[in-house]
């Protein structure tokens, strides 16, 4: 049952009833369903959630102070906050007090002069370069970014504000500054450990993908479908490794979108695996082992990196944390403040006048294109918004780079 929940909060286009998200029953998990991050609230509201069948106590951490204990019986728990930004966080724990999971949002009461810092979220671990993001009240016009009080830079809200941190594997005290006109109004402070990123290299997988995404026609009939039940895995076509048929394709032709990525995947492998030369498999994978990968594949945990958590695993690829290594060909696994997400492969970024990343185009099966077909989302601080601490892009490497497992 949690497999089929995150399925569908893994594909979900934006313009899709979230309705399903309702059907959370990942077992080791908790997820504050309302608000969203980066919400706007009243000074009382009712915070609604869902707990894992394994979770025996929920913990309720707000601005990282422990504040009570919630019921695990019930979905909603009435709170009261002053003004101001607050930091909400669910912790569940198991029968032995042991942590299992844990999640947390950023919302704010508001004041005539506010800011909140929405990405990324307080006391988490993030890699290098870090990309911020804010929400901020009518009044505030700019906002500078400080680490330990040294400036990283200025932006406006909603605008994404990348930093590369030459320190690295230490927490760092980050504060949000709005000015009004020039003047200091209200701030906002979280804090974070930096990770060193990746290097990724160039890789001729991605040259497959591109030559074997426009083979698919994007004029409705490879249409998107999501059943609700049933073990179909969500590829146009029947998959073949060693012989062995591994996924069903649907005879109209329709997917889901990590079923459409996992099939043009394997796609590009067969061919690669032609053109080097190489033993038949994907780096000694057995069907078995297959069959484990696509489980990391179609994104085993909510808020997980799917496609870039297979690769690393298995070693034939990895995670890339410059946006500026990103390249047409990458696979993407994004997460939006409702909780959503999607699965695609990246085509360009999207900028605004100013020469600032905004969103990207990616090409995917969702509901907006009736099917197979190209679409841009937007990072920002609300609702459909991507939040840009979890757009994770992945790097699939040629046999002749691919590591040991």
């Amino acid at each position: 049952m949690w497999l089929s929940f995150l399925l569908n909060v893994a594909c979900i286009d934006k313009t899709t009833d979230l309705e399903e998200t309702n059907q959370f029953q990942q077992d080791y998990s908790v997820l504050i369903e309302s608000p969203q991050n980066g919400a706007i609230i009243e000074d009382s509201f009712f915070l609604q959630y869902n707990v894992g069948t394994d979770v025996n106590q929920v913990q309720l951490w707000i601005d990282t102070v422990e504040t009570m204990d919630i019921d695990v019986a019930a979905t909603e728990q009435l709170l009261s906050l002053e003004e101001g930004s607050h930091t909400l966080e669910l912790i569940g724990l198991d029968s032995q007090g042991e942590w299992l999971s844990n999640h947390s949002i950023t919302i704010t009461v508001p004041t005539e002069h506010w800011v909140t810092i929405t990405s990324p979220s307080n006391n988490s671990f993030v890699s290098n370069p870090v990309q911020f993001t804010t929400n901020a009240s009518d009044s505030i016009d700019t906002i500078e970014f400080f680490a330990d009080e040294w400036s990283l830079g200025t932006t406006v809200p909603s605008q994404v504000l990348s930093y590369n941190f030459s320190g690295t594997g230490f927490a760092r005290d980050i504060e949000a500054v709005g000015y009004q006109n020039g003047v200091e109004v209200t701030s906002h402070n979280i804090s974070i450990t930096v990770d060193a990123g990746t290097e990724p290299i160039s890789s001729d997988f991605n040259t497959f993908v591109n030559e074997i995404i426009p083979t698919y026609p994007t004029d409705g009939s490879y249409g998107y479908y999501w059943p609700s039940s049933g073990n179909w895995l969500g590829t146009t076509s029947d998959i073949v490794y060693q012989g062995t048929v591994v996924a069903e394709g649907d005879p109209n032709n329709q997917s889901y979108c990590v079923g459409l990525t996992f099939e043009v995947f394997m796609r590009a492998w067969q061919e690669v695996d032609a053109d080097y030369s190489s033993d038949g498999t994907i780096n000694g994978m057995s069907i078995d082992d297959l069959d484990d990968f696509r489980v990391e594949w179609y994104v085993r945990d909510l808020f997980g990196a799917g496609p870039a958590d297979a690769a690393e695993f298995y070693g034939i690829g990895e995670v890339i944390t410059d946006w500026n290594d990103v390249q047409s060909g990458d696979f993407i696994q994004f997460w939006r403040n409702s909780n959503s997400g999607h699965n695609a492969i990246f085509v360009d970024w999207e900028w605004n006048s100013d020469g600032n990343v905004v969103g990207f185009l990616y090409w995917s099966t969702q509901n907006s294109t009736d099917g197979i077909g190209y679409n841009s989302e937007y990072f920002g601080s609300t609702g459909s918004s991507v939040n840009a601490q979890y757009f994770f892009p992945a790097r699939i490497y040629t046999p002749d780079y691919w590591l040991p497992w």
